[in-house]
């Protein structure tokens, strides 16, 4: 996992210095989602931090979400949601749990099922 981890850390679709695009949607038509174990996700979320998280406050949901980019095509498939928030502060605008100062997920261990098996075309034809 390792070298996988410095992959996308450090070269992310072989480009050196990019980082996290399957954790960013930049100016891409692209979700971070379906997060079909989103309930599940909640629970370790909860256990991590030791609070209630409120779905609203990690996932959008299709109704929220097919507002936010009207014109992207993924934001307009029901099939895409649940899909994670976005830190909008950030250019990149990565996943809420991608700390793009240390280029990691926050909460690897626990992150979604989506998450745990996505894989890019670059890591599958280089790993």
């Amino acid at each position: 996992m390792s070298k996988i981890c410095d992959i996308c850390s450090n070269k992310c679709w072989g480009s050196p210095g990019y980082h996290g695009s399957c954790c960013s949607i930049e100016d891409r038509d692209f979700i971070i989602g379906p997060h079909p174990d989103s309930e599940e996700f909640l629970t370790k979320l909860n256990e991590k931090f030791g609070r209630e998280f409120e779905f609203d406050e990690i996932f959008y949901s299709y109704e929220k979400g097919k507002t936010i980019f009207p014109n992207k095509s993924t934001w307009q498939n029901p099939n895409s949601y649940p899909a994670l928030k976005i830190n909008f502060s950030s250019m990149k605008k990565p996943c809420i749990f991608y700390n793009t100062q240390i280029k990691a997920c926050s909460i690897y261990e626990i992150r979604p099922k989506t998450c745990q098996d996505y894989m890019c075309d670059y890591l599958t034809e280089n790993i």
